[in-house]
């Protein structure tokens, strides 16, 4: 027993030493967003009336969640920190528990445990609208195995049941990962657990009602109070086919207009495009999750349970189905693997080779993803200490609050000015196809005109041609030039 309270101690105190990095680096530069989503969700959730629950692909969760709470970015900051934390909680029980079970190489199962928690930790970045979703979806899946297979309380199987149908509010490839879930849930309990469909059936309806529970109170409000509205499908589809021919993104708002976006359909494509692109796609996503087949094909070989292909295949299916988004859509399905490789680890327990084979793919892809978030904090540190340094006491000066600034740049942020942060103005982003924001025109809005939207006295832009055109104009001048930024007064 002493040798597993020793490899028990060397998990939590890893977990304790990574959570205090993972949060000390979201202080370093103040909660700053991976993008610019969750800055637009909330400008959208802040609206008055149900303009707020059409969200888009997002899903209602992000407007009942600011009405429950708060369209704060430190308070939702804070939320998605718990949700890190609680999880970390239930890793740390679980994994003591299994190594007791674990006849051979409890050392490296424990590696595997801790490096499959981290990739999920890591995956989404600074993005925050993904880390809601993500988190709340993997402490929902926590909770529910910890209370089913652990201590056998509904209490948490509920819990566990109640947070991944939230989850799935918040985006909605989430319903996706969710069924594929379920349906591995159920034939694993029927066959590899010997617990016969036909005597437990009522279980498992009553299991997958209550996931889907949230989600079809919440669409039954939307279609009720008229608010159900897909307005992103067919502007995501068109970006996927013909993004090159859109041009600058500052003249967004012409492109959405357009009659042949408007009314874009899919079906009236040509067969080759698709496939050109499917192929495409299809090439990208493959050079991220190949480690992940490799390591269901491992588990197979010599686990020999059908159950692992047919992983592998609902794996492949989710991808296929949210390939458009593959790099942020891939996260949720990561845990088919995990869940495989560790339940069936008795099968390689007592083979080194395929064991360290798996464990050197994982940890390739953390490497890949601790790569990309150090090089996201970096520049994100880098421009948030020129914006707090050099452009902060500017604002100040001259009185400004967020609805003042218009930015150029979409990821431009700080936490510095008084006023919503989710007010400042910008080209637009996706948010220019909200029924809200029919009349917003940033190229008249960037010239100060009068508007509901916001009351433009600076420009903020990092790129020295923008500068310089709207210097010529004039009502606006520019002041000064930072490290990233220029900044110009409009009068």
């Amino acid at each position: 027993m002493k040798p597993s309270i020793t490899k028990e101690n060397f998990l939590n105190v890893f977990l304790v030493i990574f959570l205090c990095i993972y949060f000390y680096s979201m202080i370093l530069i103040d909660g700053y967003p991976h993008n610019n989503d969750i800055l637009f969700i909330f400008k959208i959730t802040s609206l008055d009336g149900n303009f707020k629950f059409i969200n888009g692909l997002y899903g209602p969760g992000f407007a009942y969640y600011s009405l429950i709470f708060s369209n704060s970015l430190s308070l939702f900051n804070f939320i998605v920190s718990l949700l890190i934390i609680t999880s970390s909680y239930f890793v740390s029980i679980l994994t003591r528990n299994f190594i007791l079970k674990i006849k051979n190489n409890k050392n490296i199962f424990i590696l595997l445990t801790l490096i499959s928690h981290l990739i999920i930790i890591i995956s989404p970045g600074f993005n925050p609208s993904e880390t809601m979703f993500l988190y709340t979806f993997y402490n929902g899946f926590l909770m529910f195995f910890y209370g089913f297979y652990l201590i056998k309380k509904k209490i948490f199987i509920f819990l566990g049941i109640l947070f991944l149908g939230i989850s799935v509010l918040f985006r909605q490839h989430g319903i996706v990962a969710l069924f594929f879930l379920y349906l591995f849930f159920v034939i694993f309990e029927t066959f590899i657990k010997d617990r016969p469909l036909i005597y437990n059936y009522k279980k498992y309806l009553i299991y997958g009602f209550s996931l889907i529970l949230p989600i079809t109170i919440a669409y039954s409000h939307l279609f009720f109070i008229n608010s159900f509205e897909m307005w992103q499908t067919k502007f995501r589809l068109h970006m996927i086919f013909f993004v090159n021919e859109w041009g600058d993104w500052r003249n967004l708002k012409n492109v959405l207009v357009d009659y042949n976006v408007k009314n874009f359909s899919i079906f009236d494509l040509e067969k080759d495009i698709i496939f050109k692109e499917f192929k495409n796609f299809s090439l990208h996503a493959l050079k991220i999750i190949y480690p992940f087949i490799i390591c269901f094909l491992i588990v197979y070989y010599y686990s020999r349970k059908l159950i692992v292909l047919l992983a592998l295949i609902f794996f492949l299916s989710f991808m296929i189905i949210v390939l458009p988004g593959f790099h942020k859509g891939y996260f949720p399905i990561l845990l088919l693997c995990f869940i495989v490789i560790l339940s069936f680890f008795d099968s390689l327990s007592d083979k080194k080779i395929p064991l360290y084979t798996i464990l050197f793919f994982l940890i390739g892809h953390l490497f890949y993803l601790t790569e990309k978030y150090y090089e996201n904090f970096n520049e994100k540190y880098r421009i948030n200490n020129d914006i707090n340094e050099n452009l902060v006491h500017l604002f100040k000066k001259e009185n400004l609050e967020y609805k003042n600034i218009f930015s150029d740049d979409l990821n431009f942020y700080t936490n510095k000015l008084e006023g919503n942060i989710y007010d400042i103005c910008t080209w637009g982003g996706w948010t220019l196809m909200h029924p809200y924001f029919d009349n917003y025109y940033p190229d008249q809005v960037i010239l100060g005109k009068k508007n509901k939207y916001c009351d433009i006295k600076t420009i903020i832009t990092k790129d020295e041609k923008i500068a310089y055109k709207y210097d010529r104009e004039p009502n606006i001048e520019l002041i000064t030039k930072t490290d990233y930024y220029y900044y110009l007064t409009v009068r």
